[in-house]
């Protein structure tokens, strides 16, 4: 978590409709859009949320083309992963 203290002023320009949405959400939840924003960059830049290394081989065995599940549709694709 970052230390508390001293605030930065940051401006950005946001689509409208997406300012909008946020602002309703915002009401919905009860916070301030300060507050939602503030969460996710706490939850983005200090999460300790790491893939664990069967994923991380995973990533690499994509990157590199292997062991990849070809389907002709969805149906095709669950039958071939076992779900």
């Amino acid at each position: 978590m970052p230390a508390k203290g001293h605030m930065s002023r940051m401006t950005i320009d946001v689509p409208e409709e997406d300012h909008k949405r946020l602002k309703a959400l915002a009401a919905v939840l009860g916070k301030s859009m300060r507050e939602i924003i503030i969460g996710w960059i706490h939850e983005h830049l200090y999460s300790t949320n790491t893939p664990n290394a069967e994923t991380l081989e995973a990533i690499k065995q994509i990157e590199r083309s292997e062991n990849l599940v070809e389907s002709d549709n969805i149906d095709d694709l669950f039958k071939k992963l076992g779900i």
